[in-house]
């Protein structure tokens, strides 16, 4: 309940009408739901608003724990999974508040976070405010961590330069491989979606979660070509700074090592709005930079990010909203193409913060996550893009999974070894489903060409280079 509805309450004055609508897609999210409604609740406004919950078909007690604790939220319920697109478009069609608001249900707004995003649409030139992103960082705060070791060449048909093999990161005991921020140091996650591994480079920087008071554990379970030595560091209490020089063999093992409760924790940005690259990928911008206030000004991008975004109601039902098709990822960049395309602006506000949990309905390189990246990305150049650029991206997939499956096939020869087809054949089954909705993206790509006021090449001078 806003500050705002509680002083209306207690002098029994009339509700004003709500300003905005709160929309939560949910899934098996019972656990996720009382950390990030908790914080609507607190949330600090000069205004009401609602908040609507969908549950996309949970099979886990959470329209349970929405009844029982949060009855001032509104359940909206489906009977299947329609996904992140088609269960925000289930509440977002009903909202009747001159703004709707998108939240993750794994996201912990700070109290003036709605306050803050709604702000810019009643200040000068709001009137050309299609839609409102914040700042998104990760929920923990993380100790930066450098590792150097030497490298080697796995062999002619990988040009990487690998260092360790990281199969296993915990803190205090507690295993958390999936939130360590591998970025700058590794090659992304491999193996399979329930026991991943990491090679790291020869050097670079991973941020570790840690708890902010007293000391912390970290183990790592690692191996590596050959016997070699692994040198850590970090910055300790005041100026210091702390290195380790441990052992990794060519078996897993695991070491350990304690960092005091006076190393420095830092935030991490997830998202601060977004950008397109000029081959057509979409990324977050500042994604795993340190939080040292390089994002504090207010400033034009070109995506806002579908947790955490505030849009105009009336622009939103013109558009249609999401695109129901996409399910899964790139929706909102699809959405935010199509507001540009109608000749508003997007406005990143610093001051609009929330903690988020990364992936924590899907697990990120799963072949979920792949499936819908790869596809959604296809479908969303095809609405939206200059021809030239859709039919390179287009063209360009089934020729590079053609060479994939070739190159596998020819390392399997040599090896003597059983091909991996798994990746080849989600990459058949993406395109296959392109097919399939080809038709239905060329139709509404005329649709948004023939209510466009910005031309598709003025609109790609925001792209930019990898």
């Amino acid at each position: 309940m806003t500050t705002m509805a509680m002083n209306v309450a207690m002098t029994g004055q009339a509700a004003p009408e709500p300003l905005a609508t709160i929309v939560i897609v949910n899934w098996n999210g019972a656990h996720l739901l009382p950390p990030c409604l908790d914080a609507v609740a607190k949330q600090d406004a000069p205004f009401t608003f609602e908040t609507h919950v969908v549950d996309n078909a949970s099979a886990d007690d959470s329209r349970e724990v929405l009844a029982q604790r949060y009855p001032w939220a509104k359940l909206v319920p489906s009977d299947r999974n329609l996904g992140f697109a088609g269960g925000n478009n289930l509440a977002l069609r009903g909202v009747t508040t001159p703004y709707a608001v998108l939240l993750n249900n794994d996201a912990i707004p700070e109290p003036d976070w709605l306050a803050r995003l709604l702000a810019p649409f009643a200040e000068p030139g709001g009137n050309r405010l299609g839609a409102v992103t914040g700042k998104v960082v990760f929920l923990p705060r993380f100790l930066r961590l450098t590792l150097s070791t030497h490298t080697f060449s796995p062999g002619p048909h990988d040009p990487r330069e690998l260092g360790v093999r990281v199969s296993s990161v915990t803190v205090n005991g507690r295993e958390a491989l999936r939130e360590v921020l591998w970025e700058k140091l590794t090659f992304g996650a491999e193996g399979p979606a329930d026991a991943p591994f990491f090679w790291t480079r020869g050097e670079g920087e991973l941020c570790v979660p840690v708890p902010e008071g007293g000391p912390a554990t970290i183990g790592l379970t690692w191996a590596a070509d050959t016997a070699k030595q692994v040198t850590l560091g970090w910055a300790g209490a005041g100026d210091t700074t702390a290195t380790r020089t441990l052992p990794v063999g060519t078996e897993p093992s695991t070491v350990s090592f304690t960092v005091d409760e006076g190393a420095p924790r830092v935030d991490v940005i997830n998202n601060v709005g977004g950008i397109v690259l000029t081959d057509g990928y979409g990324a977050d911008r500042g994604y795993q930079q340190i939080d040292t206030g390089q994002f504090d000004n207010p400033e034009e991008v070109f995506t806002a990010c579908g947790n955490g975004m505030a849009m105009r109601t009336e622009l939103g039902q013109a558009l249609g909203w999401f695109d129901d098709d996409f399910f899964l990822y790139y929706e909102d960049t699809d959405l935010s193409w199509r507001i540009r395309a109608r000749g508003y602006q997007i406005r990143y506000v610093p001051g609009a913060v929330l903690r988020h949990v990364h992936s924590a309905s899907s697990v990120e390189w799963s072949p979920l996550f792949v499936f819908h990246t790869d596809r959604n990305r296809l479908l969303m150049l095809t609405k939206d893009a200059t021809v030239r650029t859709a039919v390179s991206a287009v063209t360009r997939y089934p020729l590079t999974t053609a060479s994939i499956a070739v190159r596998t096939w020819r390392q399997a020869l040599r090896s003597r070894s059983r091909p991996a087809v798994r990746p080849t054949v989600l990459r058949v089954r993406v395109f296959a489903s392109y097919l399939r909705l080809l038709p239905a993206m060329l139709r509404r790509r005329r649709e948004v060409g023939a209510t466009a006021t910005e031309r598709r090449v003025s609109l790609q001078s925001w792209l930019v280079e990898r």
